[in-house]
C-alpha cells in the first residue's frame, strides 16, 4: 500500500504508470514509490511513468539533488521502463531540470509544466486528456 504523500495508479491500455507526490519530496519517499512500483503485480518494464511533482514540497539543495538522481538510477534504471515524464509547477522546474542533468541517463527523462506536451511526448493519444486530468486530480487529493 502506498504511503498518504504518494499516490500511484497504472493505466494499462496506455502502458502508463502515473505517480503524484503531495509532500515533501525526499529520498524516502522516492524509495517507498521505487518499492510499491516494483512489487505492483500490474508493472511492466516496457512501460512510461508520468511523475507529477506539482503538489509536492521539493525544497532540496542541489547536492540532495543529485543524491536523489543517483538513487532512482541505481535502483530503477535496471527495469527498463521507457520514459519518464516530469510534470512540475512553474517554480519547480529549475530544480526538476538540475534532476534530469544529474541524471547517468537523462535522455529517458524531460520536464513539463503543462499536461498536453507531456501527452505528446509519452505517445498518450490526446483524446485521453480528460482521463489522465481526472486521475491526476483524483491522486493529488
Amino acid at each position: 500500500m502506498l504511503s498518504s504523500s504518494e499516490n500511484l495508479h497504472i493505466i494499462e491500455s496506455l502502458r502508463l504508470i502515473i505517480v503524484s507526490h503531495n509532500n515533501l519530496l525526499d529520498q524516502q519517499s522516492v524509495e517507498r514509490v521505487i518499492t510499491d512500483l516494483k512489487s505492483n503485480p500490474f508493472f511492466r518494464k516496457e512501460y512510461c511513468i508520468l511523475i507529477d511533482i506539482r503538489s509536492a514540497n521539493t525544497e532540496l539543495n542541489f547536492e540532495e539533488i543529485e543524491d536523489l538522481s543517483n538513487f532512482v538510477f541505481d535502483n530503477i534504471d535496471d527495469t527498463g521502463l521507457n520514459k519518464f515524464a516530469i510534470l512540475a509547477s512553474e517554480s519547480q522546474l529549475n530544480k526538476a531540470v538540475q534532476y534530469v542533468r544529474s541524471y547517468k541517463h537523462s535522455s529517458k527523462y524531460q520536464v513539463f509544466s503543462a499536461l498536453e506536451p507531456v501527452l505528446h511526448w509519452l505517445k498518450v493519444p490526446q483524446n485521453r486528456k480528460t482521463q489522465i486530468e481526472l486521475k491526476l486530480a483524483y491522486l493529488s487529493r
